[in-house]
């Protein structure tokens, strides 16, 4: 009888963590469409929306299925040489930033380096433009963004399932600026929002 129970106590814990998992799961995608829910919400109402300021009906964004292998951990290699980089801009004109750190990660199993910028003149305002293999096909050809929080820590989280198209890829007459070339990456990241239906 003892040797059964033995057998049976490391089954229930694999099935009380696999329950666990799922859960976190679960509630993980909920919190990412929620974070799409309000998305919407916002263009459809706020005064700053595109879609509000054009007067122009919205039609909802479309977006990957929430998968959490796209929510990764990164490390932090903040610059000490400060310089600037000057960026092209999805209008022709040119928009200049300051070199603040890259972000190492990997994600589908490759090793990955991305540049942060941080704006002249404006704090602590980050920007974190990238293009994937996903790009000009399932979504916007001119990259995506990511919001980023950057504390005292040189660890971070990027969550790619909530990368967002800038303004110009729902009208063309937006100033947005396009990833640097450090940004371009190869690996198709199939998450966040897809292409907008003009």
């Amino acid at each position: 009888m003892k040797k059964a129970w033995l057998i049976l106590i490391p089954v229930a814990l694999v099935i009380f963590f696999m329950i666990q998992s799922g859960g976190n799961d679960e509630s993980y995608i909920l919190e990412i469409n929620q974070y799409w829910e309000d998305r919407h919400d916002f263009f459809k109402t706020s005064q700053a929306s595109p879609f509000v300021q054009k007067k122009v009906e919205y039609q909802e964004v479309e977006y990957f299925e929430p998968n959490p292998d796209y929510k990764v951990n990164g490390t932090l290699d903040r610059l000490t040489k400060r310089e600037t980089l000057t960026l092209g801009n999805s209008d022709g004109s040119t928009t200049t930033y300051l070199r603040f750190a890259n972000v190492k990660f990997k994600i589908k199993g490759q090793s990955c380096s991305l540049l942060i910028l941080k704006a002249l003149g404006f704090g602590n305002q980050y920007l974190l433009a990238f293009g994937d293999g996903t790009s000009g096909d399932t979504t916007y050809g001119g990259g995506r963004y990511l919001d980023i929080a950057i504390g005292k820590s040189d660890q971070i989280t990027l969550d790619f399932n909530k990368a967002y198209s800038p303004y110009c890829a729902y009208f063309e007459d937006f100033t947005c600026p396009l990833p640097p070339r450090e940004n371009l990456l190869d690996v198709a990241i199939e998450a966040g929002e897809k292409n907008y239906p003009y």
